[in-house]
């Protein structure tokens, strides 16, 4: 199946600390590249489930697929994660938890990055 038919969703990617330019004598400007309507795919995917005397709670965790050519660090920002028709997924901005490659039978086929939500200023 085509990885492109999967990707539904769209997403803005913010990574500090790149290389922006140069000054006029050769030195590297370093600021934040942002990366607006970058295809992914927004899942909920269940961890485990912690069973006590009180109940059960599944744990879970929201990931992101990503397509393999998409650049992207340990300190990127994803945000304002929406559907195509614009709809928001998850409000606010998230981190990389963890990220995992994803290989197909020779290459890479896609990236399945954890998130990990920033705190707002409502804690």
């Amino acid at each position: 199946m085509s990885l492109r038919r999967l990707l539904i969703h769209l997403c803005t990617t913010v990574t500090p600390g790149q290389q922006v330019g140069e000054t006029e004598y050769g030195k590297p400007i370093y600021g934040n590249v942002t990366k607006e309507n970058v295809p992914c795919r927004s899942d909920l995917v269940r961890q485990f489930k912690s069973s006590d005397m009180y109940g059960t709670d599944a744990m879970t965790t929201n990931m992101l697929f990503l397509k393999p050519d998409e650049t992207f660090s340990e300190e990127t920002r994803f945000s304002n994660i929406r559907d195509k028709q614009g709809n928001i997924l998850l409000e606010g901005t998230y981190s990389v938890e963890d990220s995992k490659p994803a290989y197909g039978r020779k290459l890479l086929h896609h990236h399945e990055v954890s998130l990990k939500k920033e705190s707002d200023s409502n804690g």
